[in-house]
């Protein structure tokens, strides 16, 4: 195989890297754009051609490997990587406000896909009092709720993580219950790249698309980025936007707000 030329990646994927032994991992899954590869964490990184990263775990090169030529179950040896000339990128989110308004984020967000509505309904109104125990309940029963490799209720439940991130974070910091109680269950109840993205959220890591949707500093911007968020996946990115949503409404409404 050609050498991986690794344009831009998390600063902890980058750690993730470093400290790989010289079998580096093997491959997961592989997509018109996208390989996942099951690292020697045993954690998955997604490699991605140019752009904007799409996971925080994902690592874009400058161009993918060519149909066929990658296959699930290859090895892949960390050499085959060149992580010289690679911007990182911090994918944090950063504790704030949220400064724009809910209309901002357009019809995509209005309401969350049918199949998860009650649980989403139930998230919400757990958020308003952001009472530990209840958001556990609510988000525990979005785990694994639908279906592909992201399912609804994992996709709404990172978009409502964004928020409590950004807008809560010392309340999420405080009540370790509800983090480690999700964390347990996205490690045994919901699809491999859904547990990944569910356990980066719970550590407040982000894809650049959703940390671009909650930083936003004007309802044009925010706006903007919630469309682009929306065409990600068939429904992966209007079911984040569904959680963005409803973790904003939650907010606004509960006591904290």
């Amino acid at each position: 195989m050609a050498t991986l030329h690794v344009t831009r990646l998390g600063s902890l994927t980058r750690a993730r890297a470093h400290r790989a032994p010289s079998l580096a991992g093997r491959v997961h899954s592989v997509f018109e754009r996208a390989i996942n590869v099951r690292w020697s964490d045993g954690r998955l990184l997604t490699l991605q051609g140019p752009g904007v990263l799409v996971a925080p775990f994902a690592v874009a090169l400058s161009r993918l490997p060519g149909r066929g030529t990658v296959a699930p179950g290859m090895t892949l040896r960390g050499t085959a990587f060149d992580w010289k000339a690679a911007e990182c990128v911090d994918l944090h989110m950063p504790p704030g406000p949220l400064v724009f308004p809910l209309d901002a984020l357009g019809e995509a967000a209005r309401a969350a896909s049918p199949s998860i509505s009650p649980a989403a309904r139930a998230l919400e109104r757990a958020l308003v009092t952001r009472d530990g125990g209840a958001v556990v309940a609510a988000a525990l029963a979005l785990i694994g709720l639908g279906e592909g490799l992201t399912p609804a209720g994992d996709d709404c439940l990172v978009g409502a993580l964004a928020v409590l991130h950004r807008r809560a974070s010392d309340w999420l910091s405080e009540d370790s219950r509800v983090t480690e109680a999700l964390a347990a269950a996205a490690r045994t109840r919901t699809t491999d790249i859904a547990r990944d993205f569910l356990l980066e959220a719970l550590a407040g890591r982000f894809a650049e698309s959703v940390l671009a949707v909650v930083t936003a500093e004007s309802g044009l911007s925010a706006r903007l980025a919630a469309e682009r968020l929306a065409r990600v996946g068939a429904t992966s990115g209007a079911d984040t936007l569904g959680g963005i949503r409803l973790a904003c409404r939650a907010l606004e409404r509960g006591s904290g707000a």
